[in-house]
């Protein structure tokens, strides 16, 4: 009689553990971490950014504790699919092909592309006048995409890097004649000690076939419960002011539109 009564209060403590891990959900959040302003690392290791803040907004509206970590931009979707974490927040384009492995949520975040080069520069931007020339795109992203279909069969030669700072480091030093940036990321290096002899230059680069229909937080495939959460939180954040407080943080302009 004792077991049973021991067992059974067993059974109602888990229950109560279950329970309160339930209210108390902790969601697994993955971001960049090397994509200024929209997320970096910082000396102490602290993750900071745009979509962090973005991410850290959400949770509060969703009344869940985040766990926010950073995966290199390339991994996210594998490693996503894979379970390591529930939901990306990594200024993530939504497109047709990455829809084939994930979900994504309403529009977070709008913006478009430019070319970041020397001040001055005589180039266009365009396919003819990029011939021959050196680029520099992140790895995994529309920006590589983009450079691939348009630019490469016209001549020019990709290289692709880590990180935008990286291949940003490689424009200064001569080894690239421009890197294909999204336009916050092109703001944030014209901020730095060398970015002063570096300008955005060329077309906006916004074709809905490469660069989609702004960016998403991404979830895994029918993950529709989560998915519904997210996208109330986001109108909420947006209706509340939230979001442009979030914003004018990190822009000078509307990241939204």
């Amino acid at each position: 009689m004792r077991t049973i009564t021991k067992l059974a209060a067993l059974a109602v403590a888990l229950g109560l553990s279950v329970s309160a891990q339930a209210e108390q959900k902790t969601l697994r959040v993955a971001t960049d971490g090397a994509f200024p302003p929209y997320s970096m690392v910082l000396a102490d290791g602290t993750l900071t950014g745009f979509d962090v803040e973005i991410a850290q907004a959400l949770c509060e509206e969703m009344k869940v504790e985040c766990q926010i970590q950073h995966y290199d931009f390339d991994s996210l979707i594998p490693a996503l699919k894979a379970r390591k974490f529930d939901m990306v927040v990594a200024s993530m384009a939504i497109t047709e092909e990455r829809l084939k492995s994930v979900d994504f949520s309403d529009k977070y975040e709008g913006g478009y592309s430019q070319f970041i080069g020397p001040k001055g520069t005589s180039l266009d931007g365009s396919p003819a006048a990029m011939a021959g020339k050196k680029i520099g795109v992140q790895l995994g992203t529309i920006q590589e995409n983009y450079t691939q279909a348009i630019y490469v069969p016209a001549g020019a030669e990709m290289r692709t890097y880590s990180t935008p700072e990286n291949a940003f480091l490689d424009l200064v030093a001569g080894r690239l004649d421009a890197v294909v940036v999204e336009v916050g990321v092109g703001y944030e290096l014209q901020k730095g000690p060398q970015g002063k002899d570096y300008a955005l230059f060329g077309p906006k680069m916004d074709d809905p076939q490469y660069f989609g229909t702004g960016s998403g937080i991404a979830v895994r495939k029918g993950n529709s419960e989560l998915l519904g959460k997210i996208n109330q939180a986001l109108a909420a954040i947006l209706a509340d002011g939230t979001y442009e407080l979030i914003n004018d943080r990190y822009f000078d302009y509307n990241q939204y539109d």
